[in-house]
């Protein structure tokens, strides 16, 4: 059976998870690479959760990105927690 947290805690998997995101953004035009590179992205981590922070980009292709990005790790979260059995509220 496919255990996800256990994949979550592997190095190897998430090296393999981050080195397919990084290809992939590398294969972006330089414009958007140094439009992506001017966005601020905040963490905040506290006991028991955390919250995201994206800056703006004057670039619209970047913004389309971080909108498309926010929405689908929203969707991971939220359907990641709900498979496992909580309850999830997504608050807009």
């Amino acid at each position: 059976m496919f255990d996800f947290m256990q994949m979550s805690k592997s190095p190897q998997a998430l090296e393999m998870f981050f080195r397919m995101m990084s290809q992939q953004a590398g294969q972006a035009p330089p414009d958007v690479k140094a439009a992506i590179s001017k966005v601020e992205v905040i963490i905040k981590k506290s006991e028991r959760g955390f919250e995201v922070r994206l800056g703006r980009s004057e670039h619209s292709q970047v913004e389309t990105m971080l909108k498309e990005s926010t929405d689908n790790w929203i969707e991971m979260l939220s359907r990641g927690f709900q498979a496992v059995g909580y309850k999830v509220k997504i608050y807009e």
